[in-house]
């Protein structure tokens, strides 16, 4: 008898293991290349965008997130901007119902190809439209936010987007970084901004082999 209940629980311990390894396996994770468009990366230049992705058809300014941006136009379903101070891209916004993600996801990907593919998303709501978000943990200013259909939850569009979605994020953000001439000088000595954990930083150069933390 005794035999038989060490047995038991032998078997019900392996069956929890078993389970919580199949629910891993079906809880997917994040990566470097979620927060990308076919090799266009948030922060590259509009040059680099330009050599991953070709000529845009036209240029324009829109609003993204609250956010005054520019808008290389590639076709009414793919725009990727960039902040029209530094020219660096901080959006793709495509809706493109062949474009493929990592692991095929696409237009159609329902809640659980999602959560198989990068794991639980928060919930987002903005104009009217419902959005999962998934935040890069290597760089939280980094988003991939997908555009659900409200009834069904199946992905419509994809923003890829270092814009902010907090008041502490776009305060950040219209700080930005800022280069500025002292003294009529032509290269700028003072510059700052936000790194990417949110810190602020200065620096004042002093000359070509010295510059200081200010």
């Amino acid at each position: 008898m005794k035999k038989f209940s060490v047995c038991i629980l032998v078997c019900l311990l392996m069956m929890s293991i078993c389970s919580m390894a199949f629910a891993a396996k079906k809880t997917g994770s994040l990566q470097p290349e979620d927060f990308a468009f076919k090799g266009v990366a948030l922060g590259d230049t509009s040059a680099v965008m330009q050599e991953k992705l070709g000529e845009p058809d036209f240029d324009t300014e829109i609003v993204v997130l609250e956010q005054a941006v520019k808008c290389y136009v590639y076709s009414a379903d793919l725009k990727v901007c960039v902040d029209p101070r530094t020219e660096k891209v901080v959006a793709v916004l495509c809706k493109d119902k062949e474009y493929k993600a990592r692991a095929g996801v696409s237009y159609g990907a329902t809640r659980a190809k999602l959560m198989s593919t990068y794991g639980k998303a928060d919930k987002e709501k903005r104009d009217g439209n419902l959005y999962y978000v998934y935040r890069n943990p290597e760089d939280e200013k980094q988003k991939l936010m997908l555009q659900m259909e409200p009834a069904d939850y199946y992905v419509e569009s994809f923003l890829i987007t270092s814009l902010p979605l907090t008041e502490e994020e776009a305060a950040e953000y219209e700080m930005g970084e800022f280069p500025t001439e002292l003294s009529g000088e032509d290269e700028p000595k003072l510059s700052g901004g936000f790194n990417s954990r949110g810190e602020w930083w200065a620096a004042y150069k002093v000359n070509d082999n010295l510059t200081i933390g200010i």
